[in-house]
């Protein structure tokens, strides 16, 4: 009998030894940063936004091709998105709730929009404007996004 109860207290300490394995998460430990989503990124993997200094320079090249800018012009394009990028993460950094942050973000685009309206010729910034419709219509004038599928 005596055996029988060591040899079950063997094999249940051999059972149960993979529960003792299992890591717990660390209450006090913070999220990681992980940055936003990426559109249609459905593995998971998360990326760090790019700093705004990357992202106004890639603001202006893209601008300065599509709008064919000169050089004075693309610096000054340049330095608003630069500026425009600052305040983007000036704004995300404060702990004020979703629709303040959202607020102050229409209101950072609005003036953005207005200090291009002030660079570009009135042609380029109605290039632009169309641009920009053409990204977030389609044909019918709905609000999809180049990836959605229409409704059946």
């Amino acid at each position: 009998m005596l055996k029988k109860i060591a040899i079950c207290g063997i094999m249940f300490s051999f059972l149960s030894l993979p529960l003792l394995a299992q890591q717990t998460a660390v209450p006090d430990a913070p999220p990681a940063n992980r940055g936003k989503m990426g559109r249609g990124n459905r593995s998971g993997q998360t990326y760090q936004m790019a700093d705004a200094a990357t992202r106004a320079q890639h603001e202006t090249d893209r601008l300065t091709q599509q709008l064919g800018l000169d050089q004075a012009t693309s610096q000054k394009v340049h330095d608003a998105a630069l500026a425009h990028s600052q305040k983007v993460d000036a704004i995300n950094a404060t702990s004020d709730d979703n629709q303040t942050k959202q607020a102050a973000l229409k209101a950072n685009a609005d003036d953005f929009k207005t200090k291009l309206q002030g660079i570009l010729t009135p042609d380029q910034f109605a290039q632009l404007q169309s641009m920009k419709g053409r990204m977030g219509r389609d044909k019918a004038g709905n609000g999809r996004h180049r990836g959605d599928r229409p409704q059946n």
